[in-house]
């Protein structure tokens, strides 16, 4: 056992060891079974360990798997201060770290190959930020629920997330060993720095930082999906779910769950409708399958006690070769309105499971290397009636600058999702926003609750609001899309109280952005103001009369 204690006898436990065992079998939050969801429960353990969560069945009978190595024999009884499932084993979370982890699977041979010829192992084994210390930072009282208390996130630890093939899924695309894979990545990424492989540059190294993101994905918060049973009500399971994460290439990744097609009980990488890729050599190399774990260890005897939750982070095995081309993404992948919740420019939020937590933060100055905070107080919330279940808060004199993440290069109109009605506090004025970018002002100011819109309810227009779309967006403003509800389950189309702001139309290049939001203006005392995801709209899109833009 991973104690390194092999005696059956409790007494020969340290307090100390009894301590770590039995920290890992407890978390402060109720679950009952039903809803453990593939993926990982949303609470982390005593030890700040995520419980992986997958399934298999044994002769007749269903189980619930934890870390796939412990199975509930006995769940959902209910005890005064909370619930107890009964377990046939010691809960036995792996202390490998994630290149460890994929060295000794004995399965993911050809790409631990790969990973020591470049040295990118190295790249992974950071784990906690030692110097951080959440109680140095601003505790505060919640200002739209005075009976709560703002914590900073209690810890900052480094996490990664790895779509890894398996052995045989190079084997199908002919590649046996290492040699045949540098001469894969060399067709795809260029000779530059060719048998340089520890070089960034360098065609292999490309393709094993292709495959890694910079936090902690569990299957149910790569998008999310089933992370709260009781918020799936408030998003309707005929729109797509996706998100946009920056990869250790310094590229980007799209993931999908592709609810409106007969595809959506999966999750991809790279995944697109279309017929034909836009590179047609790409065609086995997009809509790539992340493999749940509870599928993973039902496909071969070697896979069944695969544990993917390392001690810094998780792997995933996908069902094809994971490549980026910059012609595919641009033409194709990315080809399309991108909206990214603002809470997924922060990865450091997945890696310390405050993203879709049930609990509130409130974000200190120094805690990701992708926002800077120059003043004011940032907060963020799980929210079931936002788009991606979060948002964020600020309040104060605030200004916040985020990093972007790298897009195909093109002109952009470039849009912000928020709420300007959001507890107005009888009318008190909060500021406007000023937004710039890379230290340039980008459009008028905006924000305030009596901003004029233009906005006319579809169900009072003769059209459904097709000319009250065009009015708004000559004034700059945009109804909400229709992929979230409400607080009284009314798609966020129609209600006001969410809307869009067109910022500016922008060319972005390949060099690194930013994002600065910034209050201005006459305002009183505390001013608050929530905001949801951005949109990067390629003109194209926007222009096209025989295809107008659609509501989603």
């Amino acid at each position: 056992m991973w104690t390194g204690i092999t005696s059956p006898l409790i007494e020969d436990l340290s307090d100390s060891m009894a301590t770590v065992i039995a920290s890992n079998h407890v978390v402060e939050a109720m679950y009952r079974t039903t809803e453990m969801g593939e993926g990982a429960l949303g609470t982390r353990n005593f030890n700040k360990r995520l419980l992986g969560i997958n399934y298999i069945v044994k002769g007749e009978r269903f189980y619930i798997m934890l870390n796939n190595n412990a199975a509930i024999i006995g769940g959902d009884n209910q005890v005064e201060n909370g619930i107890i499932h009964l377990v046939d084993k010691v809960i036995d979370p792996s202390l490998k770290n994630i290149p460890e982890l994929i060295q000794t699977t004995g399965f993911f041979k050809i790409f631990t190959s790969a990973m020591n010829l470049t040295g990118f192992a190295d790249s992974l084994r950071k784990h906690l930020d030692e110097s951080y210390d959440y109680t140095q930072h601003t505790i505060l009282e919640d200002i739209r629920f005075p009976q709560y208390v703002l914590y900073p996130p209690e810890t900052r630890y480094f996490k990664y997330t790895g779509f890894i093939e398996p052995d045989e899924v190079f084997d199908r695309y002919g590649i046996h060993n290492i040699d045949d894979l540098i001469s894969f990545a060399e067709k795809w990424y260029g000779t530059e720095e060719k048998g340089n492989y520890k070089n960034p540059k360098n065609s292999l190294y490309k393709f094993v930082a292709y495959h890694f993101v910079e936090r902690e994905l569990p299957h149910n918060k790569i998008v999310p999906y089933n992370v709260y049973h009781h918020f799936e009500e408030y998003f309707p399971t005929t729109y797509d779910r996706y998100d946009y994460f920056e990869t250790m290439m310094g590229t980007i990744m799209k993931v999908v769950k592709p609810l409106s097609t007969p595809d959506g009980r999966d999750t991809y990488i790279n995944y697109s409708k279309r017929k034909q890729p836009f590179n047609t050599e790409m065609l086995s190399h997009i809509n790539v399958r992340i493999i749940p774990l509870t599928e993973f260890v039902k496909m071969k005897g070697v896979y069944a006690e695969f544990d993917q939750m390392a001690s810094n982070g998780i792997i995933h095995p996908i069902d094809k070769i994971l490549l980026y081309n910059e012609d595919e993404m641009a033409g194709n992948i990315l080809n399309e309105r991108i909206r990214i919740d603002l809470l997924s420019l922060i990865p450091e939020l997945s890696s310390n499971n405050a993203r879709y937590s049930p609990e509130f933060y409130c974000l200190p100055d120094i805690y990701s290397e992708k926002v800077k905070i120059r003043s004011g107080i940032v907060s963020i919330y799980t929210h079931a009636t936002s788009y991606n279940m979060d948002l964020i808060a600020l309040r104060g004199d605030y200004d916040i600058e985020f990093t972007l993440p790298p897009l195909p290069p093109r002109v952009y109109e470039i849009r912000l999702g928020f709420n300007p009605h959001s507890h107005d506090h009888n009318g008190i004025k909060r500021g406007q926003i000023q937004v710039y970018i890379d230290g340039k002002v980008e459009g008028m100011p905006f924000g305030e609750i009596d901003d004029y819109t233009g906005r006319i309810e579809d169900s009072e227009t003769y059209d459904n609001g097709v000319e009250n779309d065009k009015l708004m967006r000559s004034l700059g403003w945009m109804k909400a899309p229709l992929v979230y509800l409400n607080g009284h389950f009314v798609p966020a189309r129609h209600d006001p109280y969410f809307i869009r702001r067109i910022i500016t139309k922008k060319y972005l290049d390949t060099e690194s952005h930013r994002i600065r939001f910034r209050i201005i203006g006459n305002y009183y005392d505390d001013p608050y103001q929530q905001m949801d995801y951005l949109e990067f709209v390629p003109l194209h899109i926007i222009n096209d009369p025989a295809k107008p833009e659609d509501r989603y």
